[in-house]
């Protein structure tokens, strides 16, 4: 998982927590050290604050896709707003969570939402296999 807050407590708390839990955490306090660590690892997830210093959290978000567009991506906000939301979903993000949130409801969302990411990743792999059989029989 790829943490990016510029809250250093809220940081350390969430790092914590995830490691603690059996999550591999690389935590870092800007999109532009983000984006830095994406260019050297693949990560599943990426937990991104919308306010950040420098980018944003879904400019950082639409940069990650380019480098990643396997990994899944949230956002999290303590002041949401519907183009907000708007732009993260245009920008490849698959969840908008609001904070204040208990780390068990965090948690709970994240394994739902890599739950429902990897079934549609796995349906896009059956549907390419079927399409590349139907292509052979015709």
């Amino acid at each position: 998982m790829l943490l990016v807050e510029d809250e250093d407590p809220l940081r350390e708390i969430l790092r914590e927590f995830f490691e603690n839990r059996g999550y591999e955490v690389v935590a870092v306090g800007s999109g532009e050290e983000a984006l830095e660590v994406i260019s050297n690892k693949k990560f599943q997830i990426g937990l991104f604050d919308l306010k950040l210093p420098g980018m944003d959290g879904i400019e950082l978000a639409r940069r990650a896709q380019e480098n990643d567009p396997d990994m899944l991506m949230l956002i999290m906000t303590g002041y949401p707003s519907e183009e907000s939301v708007k732009k993260a979903a245009e920008s490849g993000v698959y969840d908008y969570i609001v904070k204040p949130f208990r780390l068990e409801e965090l948690e709970k969302i994240i394994e739902q939402v890599t739950k429902e990411w990897r079934m549609s990743r796995e349906n896009r792999r059956l549907r390419k296999k079927l399409a590349d059989l139907e292509g052979e029989i015709w």
